[in-house]
């Protein structure tokens, strides 16, 4: 609990600097995965990324196959993981809500998608995610080291408590993961 905090201090101090409108706060239209989100910003739908994080797949994809390739683990195990994470979002969060959005909404990845860090009310669902055990830390991802130990450190803990899909599906879950 101690490290959820220190996280979302740091993200509260840290992450208004790259935030194109301070303060501004966007409608949720979907919850498209345990990662991906959709909001309304201004006439557009835009695609938002939990940045830092991710979660398993829930739709057949090429990262679905990816994922089936490197852990030998059955497309419909790496979907019933991926439906697990969905529904967990689904839960913190529901259309209408509104989100606050800390990052550059101009830059996307390669999906398409803008790699943000998403808060409802003061709550990172970043961070929550992953310290509710439904999403990995990217190793690769390209936010600030700091912020990337806070969430490793959320990710551990829930791990151990088996918190989320640590607990309910903890052997696919471990392989997924690559831990």
């Amino acid at each position: 609990m101690k490290q959820h905090v220190l996280l979302l201090a740091s993200l509260v101090v840290w992450g208004p600097l790259a935030l194109s409108q301070e303060g501004a706060r966007y409608p949720l239209v979907a919850v498209e995965d345990g990662d991906t989100i959709t909001v309304q910003v201004g006439g557009e739908i835009k695609r938002l990324q939990l940045a830092g994080i991710d979660a398993p797949e829930d739709l057949v994809n090429p990262k679905l196959t990816r994922d089936q390739g490197r852990t030998g683990l059955s497309s419909e195990t790496l979907m019933r993981l991926g439906n697990a994470a969905t529904s967990h979002l689904k839960r913190l969060i529901s259309p209408g809500d509104k989100v606050r959005v800390v990052g550059d909404l101009a830059a996307s990845d390669r999906y398409g998608r803008i790699p943000v860090f998403v808060y409802k009310d003061k709550r990172s669902l970043n961070a929550t995610m992953v310290a509710d055990g439904y999403a990995m830390v990217l190793q690769r991802s390209s936010i600030a080291q700091e912020i990337k130990s806070e969430l490793f450190a959320l990710q551990q803990q829930a791990q151990g408590e088996k918190r989320g899909l640590w607990g309910s599906h903890n052997a696919e879950t471990v392989r997924w993961s690559g831990l």
